[in-house]
């Protein structure tokens, strides 16, 4: 009789209690934690380069006669940009052509000699040498006529002229620069941290505030040998394609290399409990009680952070309300 009364009692008393647990309990908004698509990507700021840049300058002095630069205009390699007064290196080459052809007739005729008397070696060794010496000065002075006409040395665009026709120029003078323009050549910097999972050939994303919302993509092509010993990073080149000539060198673009693409647990950056340096969120238990459990962070995306350890899929996080419990409380899940 005295067990049957107990009984009734306590069936008396749990729908009092599930209400007052219901009334204690903190509304919260939550998630299940599932793997999904992850791109790691490391950002830094990077620098435009021209793939090829030089400085046109002249090697010689002397009076410009020609000039054909058309600025910001392309040009094919081997196209001519300028030419020099070249009137005297003309005139010598002339010189020197006509007696070098004379001194080889000189020396046909002294190997002629030199097959019927012996004395005449002697002079067939003096006309080699006479033939020699002439060659190496029509050679050199057909180089210095050759620097009287400067070409681009490969395709690119040419920049401000720096010169005007018929001034007198001196050796070393910019007359103009050549950029090749059709690639650039982006260059950044990456942590030390991130040095083992770089490689040549990776996919960077870059942009400029020049054009907003788009994209210029292209690829590694080297990474320095060598650290900076102060910032702990590592210079890197990459190559982009710029068809349309909209990256100029000398610009701040904003890159960010894709290290990795795989499945990762993420959740809401909104889960995530700082207490001193480690994180925490609230799991959410089947008697919808929570436990505060520590997690370990991976990458940040906006809005979201990837859970190296501490979770596994299919368990459910408190995303709202974290403020408003502790571990151990009761919860009621208003959404997910």
């Amino acid at each position: 009789m005295s067990a049957f009364v107990v009984y009734l009692f306590l069936q008396n008393q749990s729908p009092e209690e599930e209400q007052k647990a219901k009334a204690s309990a903190t509304l919260v908004n939550t998630q299940i934690v599932s793997p999904s698509s992850l791109v790691r990507q490391v950002t830094s700021l990077g620098t435009a380069l021209a793939n090829e840049s030089v400085q046109i300058v002249t090697n010689n002095s002397d009076y410009l006669t020609g000039l054909h630069i058309n600025e910001g205009q392309r040009v094919e390699k081997g196209q001519l940009i300028a030419q020099l007064n070249d009137v005297e290196e003309r005139a010598r080459v002339a010189e020197l052509s006509a007696s070098l052809l004379d001194q080889k007739r000189q020396l046909n005729r002294v190997k002629n000699l030199a097959k019927t008397q012996a004395t005449a070696q002697s002079l067939l060794d003096e006309q080699q040498t006479r033939v020699n010496i002439t060659q190496a000065q029509l050679d050199a002075v057909k180089a210095r006529l050759n620097e009287m006409t400067i070409r681009a040395p490969f395709s690119g665009v040419l920049g401000l002229r720096q010169v005007s026709e018929g001034a007198y120029l001196t050796s070393g003078t910019v007359l103009t620069t050549l950029d090749d323009l059709n690639l650039i050549r982006l260059e950044f910097s990456i942590a030390e941290y991130y040095l083992a999972q770089l490689k040549p050939g990776m996919t960077v994303n870059s942009s400029s505030v020049a054009y907003p919302g788009k994209v210029f993509t292209g690829q590694i092509k080297a990474i320095d040998t060598r650290l900076d010993p102060v910032t702990r990073s590592v210079k890197v080149h990459a190559l982009v394609p710029n068809d349309q000539l909209e990256l100029r060198p000398g610009m701040l673009l904003n890159v960010s290399v894709t290290l990795d693409e795989l499945q990762a647990l993420q959740i809401s950056e909104k889960a995530i409990v700082p207490l001193q340096n480690k994180h925490y969120v609230f799991v959410v238990n089947k008697d919808n009680s929570v436990t505060q459990t520590e997690v370990q962070l991976g990458q940040r995306m906006p809005g979201l952070v990837e859970i190296v350890s501490g979770l596994n899929a299919g368990d459910e996080v408190v995303i709202e309300g974290t403020t408003k419990i502790r571990s151990g409380s009761l919860i009621t899940k208003v959404g997910q």
